[in-house]
């Protein structure tokens, strides 16, 4: 028998197994609705949430889900299968489910069963012998079978905002509208609004303000016949002239031959961050850990920039719950990160989704934990195919593009194809804020073969002619964009990375801006002038300060080398080379001739 679409719509969304003939459930029963599974031919995380007034934060570890499918051959089975099927839910009844049904054509899994039931019931259960017949009478109030081609059929359209996502004029009012009608959700402090205790409905004259600091973050859902649509995230920075050079760029600190794990101090982080912030007003980074990366937050805040902290992701559960908790750290440091990056090209790395996801709600967690609200995204390629359970998770979406680097692009067509893919990435996600997380182009390393043996050929002349059709570009069109990178990278000849990955850097080891970007990037402020100026610099021996001074040596990988009370510093003693003075509180370079 065929159902129409209410009854079908009926079925998947209130938890009533069977289509017909079925008396309503009571009240006090309860009710399992499903927010979110993946389509046919797509593998992933069911989410969902029990309704129930019964269920508590002391009772919640007693109940669990069980996910069951229906093969198209006839079999039934639990997911996860064997012993790991008991689904745990939490106190407000929220449950996830990794169901991996990725099977296509005849091998497509269309109908999955939830079930609540009382753990005590499965105890030394193994899941292969858990089938819907051994289900009769195991589980509380009614199961809910959800048709996946009807649930993509069916589900209501999220919001929509009165103006795209991104850069705003500060002070602009927003309002949100329904598709479809029904009511909208809202939260402000970064909750999903399907399940979130501080959801609010939206009304009539309610409007949100684009600040004239900070961000504006809004999390939206339409509910409508008891069922939710897909989680919407908005995000809104302030349109702000460009001041410096460059919008964001990448900072990795890694100078020098130092390794990534290397603990660069916090005095020789400030001191590597300082021509940063004469270049930009927004510095990106790649991780929490090492190399700097403890600090960079506070000394970028410090120097007046904004920040958007990366959080490394990889199929290892240790590394990444050590990335999150150096991001605990950074956040009880304080102050907040503008932007925070969850995970950087998962997709070519292979990253399970299921491993985002899971890094994406931790660091969700730990920024509300904090009490801070803060956009939270990922970044990938050009055309990839984004689980949907990482895209809903994110409040923004970043794009790496390398034109003329890793493709076949002239010399000639770079800034023209940056600009295209740009946009089309823009146009693919319209409900986002979608920022250029990277770009650059080598000035050396040496030919290498892209695209079926074409070659690429980096040179200066090539870097400096891409980095000034970019600035022209996010100048003339205001791109909140993060250029790659601040610095030279010697440290990826280590790693057996290709010999160009070295050179996308603007400034060298020593700090300076190399001689052939010069010319592009120009109106560089000067440097902050110190107390005190060293002299003579470089040295052969001995530097004067011309008053007495607290003062700290640091070699170039940020170690301690001495600490004086004195108006003058010996390092006849140390070889060759780049140093550091913390003169009363500031820092100078010296070359060691």
């Amino acid at each position: 028998m065929k159902h129409s679409f209410f009854q079908r719509l009926a079925c998947l969304m209130v938890g009533i197994l069977f289509c017909a003939g079925m008396n309503r459930i009571s009240a006090a029963d309860p009710e399992i609705v499903i927010n979110y599974i993946p389509p046919i031919g797509e593998g992933g995380v069911a989410e969902g949430r029990v309704v129930w007034d019964e269920l508590t934060e002391n009772n919640a570890a007693q109940y669990a889900v069980i996910a069951m499918l229906r093969a198209s051959w006839g079999d039934d089975y639990v997911k996860p299968y064997n012993n790991n099927y008991l689904n745990a839910i939490d106190a407000s009844g929220n449950f996830s489910i990794n169901i991996t049904t990725g099977g296509q054509g005849d091998f497509a899994i269309v109908n999955v069963s939830f079930y609540l039931v009382l753990r005590t019931a499965f105890g030394g259960i193994d899941g292969s012998n858990v089938n819907a017949g051994y289900m009769n009478g195991k589980y509380i109030g009614r199961p809910l079978t959800v048709n996946r081609e009807d649930f993509w059929t069916n589900r209501p359209q999220p919001p929509v905002p009165d103006i795209r996502p991104g850069l705003a004029d500060a002070g602009r009012r927003i309002t949100l509208s329904c598709r479809d009608g029904g009511v909208i959700l809202y939260t402000q402090d970064g909750s999903d609004p399907a399940t979130s205790a501080s959801a609010q409905t939206y009304g009539a004259g309610t409007t949100f303000t684009v600040p004239s600091d900070g961000s504006l973050l809004i999390k939206a859902v339409t509910r409508m016949s008891g069922a939710f649509s897909a989680p919407a995230s908005f995000v809104w920075l302030p349109r702000e002239p460009l001041t410096t050079p460059f919008w964001g760029l990448n900072v990795s600190l890694a100078l020098n031959g130092e390794p990534f794990g290397h603990p660069l101090s916090e005095e020789a982080t400030r001191a590597r961050m300082a021509p940063v912030a004469r270049l930009t007003k927004w510095v990106k980074t790649f991780g929490t850990l090492n190399n700097g990366l403890p600090y960079i937050n506070k000394i970028a805040k410090e120097q007046g920039l904004r920040t958007m902290i990366g959080v490394y992701v990889t199929n290892n559960t240790s590394e990444n719950n050590a990335q999150i908790q150096g991001l605990r750290q950074i956040l009880e440091t304080g102050p907040a990160p503008d932007l925070i990056v969850v995970g950087n090209e998962c997709s070519l790395a292979g990253i399970a989704p299921a491993t985002h996801v899971s890094c994406i709600d931790a660091v969700r967690k730990a920024v509300q934990d904090a009490g801070f609200v803060i956009p939270v995204g990922s970044a990938d390629i050009p055309d990839v195919s984004w689980s949907r359970a990482v895209l809903d998770r994110l409040d923004f979406v970043g794009v790496n593009i390398y034109c003329g680097t890793w493709d076949r692009t002239p010399e000639n067509e770079m800034t023209a194809a940056l600009i295209q893919t740009y946009a089309g990435h823009a146009a693919a996600f319209p409900s986002k804020f979608v920022l250029l997380t990277e770009t650059g182009s080598p000035y050396s390393g040496g030919q290498y073969g892209v695209d079926d043996g074409f070659v690429q050929i980096p040179s200066q002349q090539k870097a400096a002619r891409y980095l000034n059709g970019f600035l022209e570009w996010i100048a003339r069109d205001n791109i909140p964009s993060f250029y790659f990178e601040a610095y030279d990278e010697p440290v990826k000849s280590q790693n057996g990375g290709h010999p160009i990955e070295q050179y996308f850097g603007l400034m060298d080891g020593n700090l300076e801006l190399h001689p052939f970007y010069r010319d592009v990037v120009g109106n560089v402020p000067p440097a902050p002038a110190t107390a005190v100026l060293p002299y003579p610099n470089p040295t052969p021996g001995i530097v004067f300060l011309g008053a007495e001074s607290n003062v700290k040596v640091y070699d170039v990988r940020g170690a301690l080398l001495r600490e004086v009370v004195s108006d003058c510093v010996d390092l006849s003693a140390y070889p060759q080379g780049l140093y550091f003075l913390r003169v009363n509180g500031t820092f100078a370079k010296v070359v060691k001739k």
